[in-house]
C-alpha cells in the first residue's frame, strides 16, 4: 500500500502534544526558553558596548577606567555563557524530554491499538515502523525545536544588533562621477545583502541533500532490520550454515548505506566549501567598510570594534539559515517518514471490510455467508453456515492454501478481505495459538502468563502447568530472565503456548498447527490435558494428523470450498 499520496500534514505530527492537557509543562519550559533567548541577546548587546569601551580606554591609555570596564566585560561574558549555554541547554533538554515522551506514547498507542501493527505488516504499508518510533521521533523533536526556536533567537538578535549597527555606522558620504552620495546606516544594507548571498549559495549547493537524507533513513533502517533478523533467527540460520549468505545480504544492504553516505559527504562538502568560501571572502568586509569613517575621524577605534562585532552578530544570526539548511533537509525527511507511518495507521483504520464482527451477545460463535478473499481480491474459500457451540470440538482440514489459517484470522477479526457475518459470544474469552507463538523477552513466568500479567497467577499454579505440559525442568526457573524465543526449541515453545491455555482457561480455544512440532505421544497428552481443563470450552484445531480426529466431534474440510460451500461433517475416529 502506498501512503505517499495521502500523507498527513506536518501539523498532524506537531499539534497533538501542544494541544493536549499534558502539554502544560512543555508550554512553561517553552516560555522560559524564549525569555532566556531575549535575556541572552540583551547581555550580548551589553557585552558589545563594554567591548568598545575597553578598546577606547586602551587606545586613550585611561588605566584608571580600564579595570572597572574589564570587570564588567568579564561579568557580562560570564552571564551570557551561563544563560545561553548552561540554563538554556537544561531547559531545552527537558523540553525535548517532555515532547518526545508524549509523542512516543501517542505513536505507540496508535500503532498498537486495534491490531494496527499487524495490518501494517500484513499489507506492507511502511517498512521499519518500530525504528521510526524508537529513533526518528527523537531526532524529529530535536530538529523541530532547533528550527523553531533558533529563528526566534536569530530575529531578536538580528533586530537588536541592526539598531546598534545603524546607530554606529552613521552616514557614509562619498562622490562618484561627480555625484554626491549619502547612505545612512549603510552597514545595515551591507550586512543583509551579504547574508542573502550566503543563503543563496547554500541553497543552490545543498538542495539535493533533501532527497539524500530521505534515502538515508530508509537504507539505515533496512540495514538495522537485517541485522536484527540474523540475531533473532540465529539457530535456524546456523542449521542451514547460512552465515556466508547472510553476510552477503548484509553487505549488499550496507553497500546502499555506503553509497548514500558518500553522496551526502560529497554534497555536504560542496555546500560547506561554497558557503565558507563566500563567508571567508567577506570576513574583512565590516572593518573595510568602517575604515573610511574611522580615517575621517567620525568614529573611534572602539566604535570600529563595536561595528565589527555588531556586523558579525547580525551576519552570524542570519547565517543560521544557511547553516541550518542541512538540518532542515534532515528534518523534512524525518517528518516524511513519520507522516508515512501516521498515514499507514489512518489507512488501516479507514480500510473497508465486508466481514462484519458482531460482539453484541449470544453464547456461540456463528459464521454466516462468509467468503474469504486474498488481499488482491481473488477468491480463497466460501465457508458454509457454521455454528461453534459451547463444548464442541472442531477439526479444520484442507490442503495448504485452502484458507484454514485465514478462517481463524477472520474469526479473530484481523482479516478484512472478503464478506460475511461472524458473531462472537457476548462474554466468552477467545484464545488463538498459532504454529509459532510469540514469547516475549523477560522472566519465564511473564512469558507463560502472556498476554496476562505475572501477578495474575501464583507461582505454584504456574509450576503445576509447566509439569502438565511436560516442561518440569523449567519449574524452578520462573523468575529467570532470558530470550526464551531463542532459548526454547520449537516443541518447547509449543508446549509453553499450550500451558498458557491451561493457565488462562479460555471459553474458545483455536489451535493453528499448534502441536505440529510435538511427537504423537506428547501431542495426545497435551490434548487430553486441554480436554480435562476445558470441559465446557470449545476447541477448534487446524491440523493434518489423522490421530487428532479422535479428540474432535466435528470436521470442516476446506479443500473443496474454494468455489462453493459444503456442509461440515461429523468427525470419524
Amino acid at each position: 500500500m502506498n501512503t505517499h499520496g495521502t500523507r498527513p500534514r506536518l501539523r498532524d505530527l506537531i499539534l497533538p502534544y501542544w494541544t493536549s492537557r499534558d502539554s502544560w509543562r512543555g508550554w512553561i519550559l517553552l516560555a522560559i526558553k524564549v525569555v532566556l533567548m531575549f535575556t541572552s541577546v540583551y547581555l550580548a548587546v551589553w557585552s558589545n558596548k563594554l567591548s568598545g569601551q575597553v578598546v577606547d580606554a586602551m587606545v586613550k591609555r585611561e588605566w584608571d577606567g580600564l579595570l572597572p570596564v574589564l570587570a564588567l566585560a568579564w561579568t557580562a561574558g560570564m552571564l551570557t555563557m551561563l544563560v545561553s549555554m548552561v540554563v538554556s541547554f537544561t531547559v531545552l533538554e527537558f523540553l525535548q524530554y517532555e515532547w518526545r515522551t508524549s509523542m512516543t506514547r501517542w505513536f505507540l498507542h496508535e500503532w498498537t491499538r486495534h491490531r494496527t501493527y499487524y495490518a501494517i505488516e500484513r499489507d506492507g504499508c511502511v517498512d521499519n515502523a518500530d525504528q521510526r518510533i524508537s529513533q526518528d521521533i527523537a531526532r524529529f523533536v530535536e530538529l523541530t525545536l532547533f528550527l523553531l526556536l533558533n529563528p526566534i533567537h536569530v530575529v531578536v538578535s538580528a533586530v537588536s544588533f541592526t539598531f546598534v549597527l545603524w546607530k554606529l555606522s552613521g552616514t557614509l558620504s562619498f562622490t562618484f562621477q561627480g555625484i554626491d552620495f549619502a547612505i545612512p546606516g549603510y552597514m545595515v544594507y551591507l550586512v543583509y545583502a551579504y547574508s542573502a548571498g550566503a543563503l543563496l549559495v547554500s541553497h543552490l549547493a545543498g538542495r539535493p541533500l533533501i532527497k539524500l537524507f530521505n534515502v538515508r533513513q530508509t537504507v539505515e533502517a533496512n540495514f538495522r532490520y537485517q541485522g536484527m533478523q540474523l540475531r533473532e533467527n540465529a539457530e535456524q540460520i546456523a542449521f542451514y550454515d547460512g552465515g556466508d549468505q547472510e553476510r552477503r545480504r548484509m553487505e549488499q544492504s550496507f553497500e546502499a548505506v555506503r553509497e548514500n553516505w558518500r553522496a551526502i559527504i560529497f554534497r555536504t562538502v560542496k555546500m560547506v566549501l561554497a558557503r565558507e568560501t563566500y563567508l571567508h571572502t567577506g570576513s574583512l568586509l565590516p572593518t573595510a567598510a568602517a575604515l573610511p569613517r574611522y580615517l575621517s575621524g567620525a568614529i573611534s577605534m572602539g566604535d570600529v570594534t563595536r561595528i565589527s562585532g555588531a556586523f558579525v552578530q547580525v551576519s552570524s544570526s542570519l547565517t543560521f539559515f544557511t547553516q541550518a539548511y542541512a538540518n532542515f533537509t534532515e528534518w523534512w525527511a524525518l517528518g516524511n517518514r513519520l507522516r508515512d507511518l501516521l498515514g499507514a495507521v489512518e489507512a488501516v483504520r479507514a480500510q473497508p471490510t465486508e466481514i462484519h464482527i458482531d460482539r453484541t451477545g449470544g453464547t456461540d460463535i456463528a459464521v454466516q455467508g462468509l467468503a474469504l478473499r486474498k488481499p488482491g481480491g481473488e477468491p480463497l474459500a466460501n465457508i458454509p453456515p457454521l455454528r461453534l457451540q459451547q463444548g464442541e470440538r472442531w477439526l479444520l482440514r484442507g490442503t495448504s492454501g485452502a484458507g484454514k489459517s485465514t478462517l481463524l484470522r477472520a474469526v479473530a477479526g484481523i482479516w478484512p478481505y472478503g464478506e460475511g457475518e461472524i458473531r462472537h459470544p457476548g462474554a466468552g474469552r477467545l484464545m488463538f495459538l498459532p504454529q509459532r507463538s510469540y514469547i516475549p523477552q523477560g522472566t519465564l513466568k511473564a512469558a507463560l502468563c502472556y498476554p496476562g500479567q505475572p501477578g495474575d497467577f501464583d507461582d505454584e499454579r504456574v509450576r503445576q502447568v509447566l509439569r502438565e505440559v511436560r516442561l518440569p525442568e523449567l519449574a524452578d526457573r520462573l523468575h529467570d530472565t532470558d530470550r526464551w524465543q531463542q532459548k526454547l526449541s520449537g516443541g518447547e515453545q509449543q508446549r509453553l503456548a499450550i500451558g498458557r491455555a491451561l493457565l488462562q482457561r479460555p471459553d474458545y480455544l483455536f489451535l493453528d498447527e499448534a502441536t505440529s512440532a510435538l511427537d504423537p505421544d506428547t501431542e495426545q497428552a497435551l490434548y487430553q490435558a486441554l480436554l480435562e481443563a476445558l470441559p465446557h470450552g470449545t476447541l477448534v484445531s487446524v491440523a493434518h494428523r489423522e490421530s487428532l480426529a479422535g479428540y474432535h466431534d466435528h470436521v470442516l474440510d476446506l479443500t473443496s470450498l474454494r468455489g462453493s460451500a459444503a456442509a461440515p461433517s461429523p468427525a470419524t475416529a
